[in-house]
């Protein structure tokens, strides 16, 4: 493509053509923490989590969200795609879904950091997107609030948008940052209110402190 060539692709550690992370730099982290696990106790059945949100992956998400680094959204689902693992469990699923955002904060940041995961992360793996919720109510920004007071914040934050059918599908639900899963289980409780089968949270990264620790 004509942008390839005027904005090749770099690694972002070493400045190598070719790939958001090269080989080499690849290997310096790619036994990084991450999460893979199967949930009991909320309305999502599975999550998987990239890594912490410390260092340099909290200085690329933070400037993925705030600082118009759209295009890092490449980078994020290339390095998360490099697990096998991830890959294999993922194909299974019918559906990718992301967190919606109110217009009002879209218009602002010019895009939904979820929605570019998502739709990455399908094209990827050959599997459709789909907006299945909405933004239904005015949230605070959960990074503001304390995390007693996540929960309530989302509480009713998302409804379904007529004519989808999800019953009995099976749907990654992905967004950027999991801290307290708030956000996603509030979203996975409309979703299975409306039939959906199993729900696998996917995040590209996720704070030390939280209550779904590993």
């Amino acid at each position: 493509m004509l942008l390839d060539i005027i904005f090749p692709v770099k690694c972002l550690y070493c400045g190598k053509n070719g790939k958001y992370v090269c080989d080499e730099c690849y290997k310096k982290f790619e036994n990084s923490k991450y999460i893979f696990k199967k949930i009991d106790d909320k309305y999502f059945d599975y999550m998987i989590c990239d890594s912490f949100y410390i260092g340099s992956k909290k200085r690329l998400i933070h400037n993925f969200k705030f600082h118009e680094k759209s295009y890092l959204y490449k980078y994020f689902i290339e390095l998360v795609l490099k697990k096998e693992k991830i890959c294999e469990f993922l194909k299974k699923f019918d559906f990718i879904t992301y967190i919606p955002m109110s217009y009002k904060r879209k218009l602002k940041r010019g895009y939904n950091q979820s929605e570019l995961l998502a739709k990455e992360l399908g094209r990827k793996l050959e599997i459709e997107v789909i907006k299945i919720l909405e933004k239904s109510k005015n949230t605070k920004v959960q990074s503001t609030l304390k995390e007693e007071e996540r929960e309530d914040n989302v509480k009713n934050a998302f409804s379904f948008l007529e004519n989808i059918e999800i019953r009995n599908k099976n749907i990654v639900l992905v967004d950027d940052i999991l801290t307290t899963g708030s956000t996603v289980n509030s979203a996975s409780r409309v979703l299975k209110q409306n039939g959906a089968n199993k729900i696998c949270v996917f995040t590209i990264s996720k704070t030390r402190l939280n209550k779904l620790e590993y």
